[in-house]
């Protein structure tokens, strides 16, 4: 028989009812806001840090002890300037290496 009567409809369910949002996926468990950190359900914390100030002199891996502290993830806010500036910068830095090595040279 191809019509279904009244109690076939109500016994019927809808599997996708119950599907969790794209909210629920997204938002943890719980949220309570400590006074220096957030907790973000059983065992998940979070913490920010703000560097303003990088140092003079880097190189490569100068983050490795903070990424073997554990799970850290960094953004970075990288801010656009004009080529004529940066190309100011960088004439300068050369001809201050180039004069420190002109002086090394002559010393040797």
């Amino acid at each position: 028989m191809l019509v279904k009567n009244k109690n076939q409809k109500q016994n019927d369910i809808d599997i996708f009812n119950n599907l969790p949002g794209i909210m629920d996926l997204l938002l943890p468990d719980t949220l309570q806001e400590r006074k220096d950190y957030l907790c973000l359900g059983y065992n998940k914390y979070s913490r920010s840090f703000v560097m303003t100030v990088y140092p003079e002199q880097t190189w490569v891996g100068w983050l490795d002890d903070l990424f073997n502290i554990g799970n850290i993830n960094i953004s970075v806010k990288i801010e656009p300037t004009s080529n004529g500036n940066v190309i100011n910068q960088l004439t300068r830095k050369l001809v201050q290496h180039q004069s420190e090595y002109a002086t090394y040279s002559r010393q040797r």
